[in-house]
C-alpha cells in the first residue's frame, strides 16, 4: 500500500493541467470535431440543393440515309445541336437547400452541446477527486488515531484491564481503514486515467488551484441551452422540407432549343426546334414523400416541446434535491459530526481509564467516520447537482 501511496503522493504534487487550459482541450475533442465536420459537410449540400441542375448540351445526327450515312443525300438529314434546361416555377429547391441548412446548424449547436457535455464531465472528475482526497485524509486521520488507541491498548493489556480480544479487534479495525486507504489510491489512479482520455494522454491531473468552484456557488447568467436550439433548428428544418414537398405537385418545366445544320438541298437553309416539357405528377410517389415530411415535422414538433416539458421537470426536481442535500449538510455539519467528534474524544478519553470497553471505543470512532464520510458523499452529490442544474438551465460551467 505504502508503495502506491508515495507513487500518488507524487502525482498530487506534480504540476497539473489548469481547468481553462483543460476546457480548452475538450473543445478539440474528437467527438465535437466529428460533429463539426458534419455541419460543414451539410453546409455544402444545402448551398448545392438550390440549384437547378446543370444545362443539358446534346448533338445529335438525324435522319442520315442507312446505306450511306450521309446527311447531303435527304432534306431532311443534318446535325442538331440542342441544350435544354429544367426550370423550377416554385421556390422548392429554394426550400430544401435552407432545410439541409438548418439542419447543418442543429448539427453545429449538437456539436456545442457536446462540448458542454464534456465540460460537466470533467466537472464530475474534479468533484469525485476532491471527494477520494477528502475520504484519503478522514481514514489517514482515523488510521493514525488507531495507532494511538493501540498503543493505549497495550498498556492496558499488560496491566490487565482489558483482553487479548480487544487489542486484536481495533488490529483488526486498524487493517479494514488501511484497505480501505488502498482502495481509494486505485480509485484516485482509474481516475487519472479518466481526465486523460477526456484531456488526452498525459493529461491526467487539474491543478486544483485553478479549479474555479465558486462558480457552483452562484446562480449565473444564461449562456446557451445549446440542445434546445439544436431542436429548434432540426424543426425548422423539417417544416421547410414539408413546404418543399408541398410545392413539388408543381412540376418542373424543361425548355429546350436546338439548331439542326443541314446541306440545303431545298434551299430552305437550317432548321432550328424549341420544346416544353413537364411530368405529370399523377403517381403515389410525391403523395408518399409529402406524408413522409409531414410526420418527421410533428415528430421533430412533439420531441422538441417534450425537451422543453422534461427540462422543466429536470430542473424543479434537481432544484428541490439540491435544496435537501443543503440542509442535510447543515445539520450534519454542525450539529451531528460535532457531537460525534465529542463523542470519540469522551469514550477515548474513558477507555484510556479502563471505564469504557472496547466495543464502546469502535463504535464511536466507526459512527464519527461514517458521518466524516457522508458529509464529503453529499458535498460531491450537491456540486455534481448543481453541475447538472446549470447544464439543464444553459448557464455558463466556466468563468
Amino acid at each position: 500500500m505504502y508503495k502506491y501511496a508515495l507513487i500518488l503522493l507524487f502525482t498530487l504534487n506534480a504540476y497539473g493541467t489548469s481547468f481553462n487550459e483543460a476546457l480548452e482541450m475538450l473543445s478539440e475533442h474528437q467527438s465535437v470535431k466529428s460533429m463539426l465536420s458534419l455541419s460543414k459537410s451539410s453546409y455544402a449540400k444545402g448551398d448545392g440543393q438550390n440549384s437547378w441542375g446543370d444545362p443539358v448540351l446534346k448533338i445529335a445526327a438525324k435522319n442520315l440515309p442507312e446505306d450511306s450515312l450521309k446527311r447531303d443525300q435527304s432534306p431532311m438529314s443534318g446535325i442538331e445541336t440542342s441544350i435544354s434546361q429544367k426550370i423550377a416555377l416554385t421556390t422548392k429547391y429554394s426550400n430544401m437547400g435552407d432545410s439541409i441548412r438548418a439542419k447543418a446548424k442543429a448539427l453545429e449547436y449538437s456539436a456545442l452541446d457536446a462540448f458542454r457535455e464534456l465540460k460537466v464531465s470533467l466537472w464530475n472528475i474534479v468533484i469525485l477527486e476532491r471527494k477520494l482526497k477528502e475520504e484519503r485524509e478522514i481514514l489517514k486521520e482515523n488510521f493514525d488515531w488507531l495507532n494511538k488507541i493501540i498503543k493505549v491498548t497495550k498498556k492496558l493489556y499488560v496491566n490487565g484491564k482489558v483482553s487479548g480480544q480487544a487489542l486484536l479487534e481495533i488490529q483488526i479495525r486498524k487493517s479494514e481503514v488501511e484497505m480501505k486507504l488502498s482502495k481509494v489510491d486505485y480509485d484516485l489512479l482509474k481516475l487519472t486515467k479518466s481526465l486523460e482520455y477526456l484531456l488526452g494522454e498525459g493529461n491526467g491531473e487539474i491543478d486544483a488551484q485553478t479549479i474555479p468552484w465558486k462558480i457552483l456557488k452562484t446562480t449565473s447568467e444564461v449562456d446557451f441551452d445549446y440542445k434546445a436550439l439544436a431542436l429548434k433548428e432540426k424543426l425548422s428544418a423539417q417544416k421547410l422540407a414539408l413546404s418543399a414537398s408541398r410545392k413539388n405537385f408543381i412540376p418542373d418545366v424543361t425548355i429546350s432549343v436546338g439548331h439542326t445544320k443541314r446541306s440545303n438541298i431545298d434551299g430552305k437553309g437550317d432548321f432550328v426546334s424549341g420544346a416544353i416539357s413537364f411530368s405529370i405528377p399523377i403517381s403515389s410517389k410525391m403523395y408518399a414523400y409529402k406524408r413522409e415530411q409531414s410526420s418527421l415535422h410533428q415528430s421533430a414538433l412533439f420531441e422538441y416541446r417534450n425537451y422543453q416539458d422534461s427540462k422543466r421537470r429536470d430542473s424543479d426536481q434537481l432544484e428541490i434535491e439540491y435544496k435537501k442535500i443543503k440542509k442535510d449538510l447543515e445539520i450534519l455539519s454542525s450539529k451531528t459530526i460535532n457531537f460525534a467528534k465529542d463523542s470519540r474524544a469522551i469514550t477515548s478519553k474513558s477507555y484510556g481509564l479502563g471505564n469504557s470497553s472496547y466495543v464502546e471505543l469502535l463504535q464511536s470512532e466507526l459512527k464519527l467516520q461514517e458521518l466524516l464520510m457522508l458529509k464529503s458523499d453529499l458535498l460531491s452529490k450537491r456540486d455534481s447537482i448543481k453541475v447538472q442544474l446549470k447544464y439543464k438551465r444553459g448557464e455558463k460551467l466556466s468563468e
